[in-house]
């Protein structure tokens, strides 16, 4: 390598410091007159200085120690040189994550029917957007035919028992104006208590002949006899006439048979709804039903009946062929909003809080940002790679994202605390990371070693100290000179 003598350093450097005036300081273009004025006063002063010691360094050993660029206070204020303090600082350091886009919650769902039987008719073809309550299909079902049949048997079973409701009431009031039961009572116990006084003056005559010995003692037993029945039915009247007086003061009592009518009648009522809700739950047409309830005709047909809004994404059937509830025919996908499923190491976990903020980066946009929000962290960590899944989810209007997609998800996540260098002052010599240090008279050349990477500074974990100066705006011009040095 050809070895430069002092003066061609120096005018390098000078000339590096006039070409770094416009990189780093553009409001400075607008007065170009007097930044070119001011490079040639440095570039004259420089030469200058260079000449009277030119002699004196020639003779001057290589050190091996850290290298200073000579740099005067003045010189770095003409080009705008810029540092920065050396110190600990809260730092949001970014997390970076691979996931992959997942339809959001509920947004996308298999369709299959609830009920064996043979597809008749198909309503959609694959990748339309099919709104709620779409008809997708119509199956013919066996197990319907037979549900719609005992629908039929139990509205007729309820017509029944509303005729012999219908009739027991109509009794019931009846028996309010006219109590019939009551009256036979009245009546019967007027007539035994008639014949009982009849059978009490026939046996006084008997008994009277009977002690005269005119009556023969059979006569005189006979209407001893009679009289004691008479007696005995006479009370037994009493009781029945007391109970229906009894019973008609209490009412409630007279409408027993009215009121098991009606509880037949809702039996019967609850049965047919309960077949109803069974078929609509199955994807009968209500409208259909009660038609094949009105006619009596069955036809075992059942709708499939889209459950979201979404696209049509699969299609896996076809007519006449036989189906069962454990075959999905159809997915429907609403992509209006998805979520960025991630993998989260375990040590980072408590930088990450639902609703935190994150950038998403999808490979078929580059340079467009899709902004998230975390809305779901895993309370299990995974046994073997010790990482925590989390989702983001984002809205999706525009349909750009789809599922599977690969993503790159930033998360600002919580600062940290460190001795942080500016990035700006880092810079890349050799496969090392090196800053430029004041010192007096210029700036020292200081390899580092660094860690974690926030977005404007990085962690020191060695090479620097609190409370040095390293220099920012201009590292790369020290760089440069630098490398005509060596």
């Amino acid at each position: 390598m050809l070895k430069l003598g002092k003066h061609e350093h120096c005018r390098r450097f000078a000339v590096c410091s006039y070409m770094a005036v416009p990189l780093w300081r553009s409001k400075m273009m607008s007065s170009f007159k007097s930044l070119l004025l001011a490079s040639a006063v440095t570039l004259t002063a420089l030469l200058t200085a260079c000449g009277h010691h030119q002699e004196k360094e020639e003779k001057e050993p290589v050190s091996t120690g850290p290298k200073l660029i000579e740099l005067s206070d003045e010189v770095a204020k003409r080009v705008d040189f810029k540092t920065e303090i050396i110190e600990k600082r809260d730092v949001i350091v970014p997390l970076h994550l691979t996931g992959r886009v997942e339809p959001d919650y509920g947004k996308e769902v298999d369709v299959s029917a609830r009920v064996a039987g043979r597809i008749r008719e198909i309503k959609v073809k694959p990748g339309e957007l099919i709104e709620h309550g779409t008809l997708l299909a119509v199956v013919d079902s066996p197990a319907v035919s037979d549900l719609q049949a005992e629908a039929v048997e139990a509205k007729s079973k309820l017509a029944i028992a509303e005729a012999h409701a219908e009739r027991e009431r109509q009794i019931y009031e009846e028996q309010l104006t006219r109590p019939k039961a009551l009256l036979d009572s009245k009546a019967m116990l007027q007539n035994t208590q008639v014949q009982a006084e009849l059978a009490e003056l026939e046996y006084k005559r008997i008994e009277g002949l009977f002690r005269e010995k005119i009556a023969a003692t059979k006569d005189y037993l006979i209407a001893k006899a009679a009289l004691a029945r008479a007696k005995v039915d006479y009370e037994q009247a009493k009781v029945t006439h007391a109970r229906e007086e009894q019973l008609y003061k209490n009412r409630a009592l007279m409408k027993r048979d009215y009121q098991l009518a009606l509880a037949e009648v809702a039996r019967e009522k609850q049965h047919l709804n309960t077949i109803t809700k069974r078929l609509e739950f199955l994807g009968a047409d209500s409208k259909a039903l009660s038609h094949i309830l009105e006619s009596g005709n069955i036809n075992g047909l059942v709708r499939l009946i889209a459950p979201i809004t979404g696209i049509l994404n699969r299609y896996d059937c076809a007519v006449g062929e036989m189906i069962d509830p454990n075959k999905p025919l159809f997915k429907l996908s609403d992509l209006h909003s998805v979520q960025v499923s991630a993998d989260l190491p375990e040590v980072d976990l408590q930088r990450v809080h639902h609703g935190d903020k994150v950038k998403i980066s999808i490979t078929s946009y580059p340079g467009q940002v899709f902004e998230g929000t975390i809305s779901y962290i895993s309370v299990n960590v995974h046994p073997e790679t010790r990482t925590v899944p989390i989702r983001a989810r984002l809205e999706n209007e525009s349909g750009k994202l789809r599922t599977n997609m690969y993503a790159e998800m930033d998360l600002q996540g919580a600062a940290k605390n460190f001795v942080a260098v500016p990035k700006a002052a880092v810079q890349e010599r050799d496969g090392k990371k090196i800053v430029f240090v004041k010192k007096a008279g210029g700036y020292e050349e200081r390899p580092i070693t660094t860690g974690i990477a926030g977005e404007n500074y990085f962690e020191v974990k060695s090479g620097l100290t609190e409370g040095e100066v390293v220099a920012t705006q201009g590292s790369l011009m020290l760089k440069t000179e630098l490398s005509y040095q060596n």
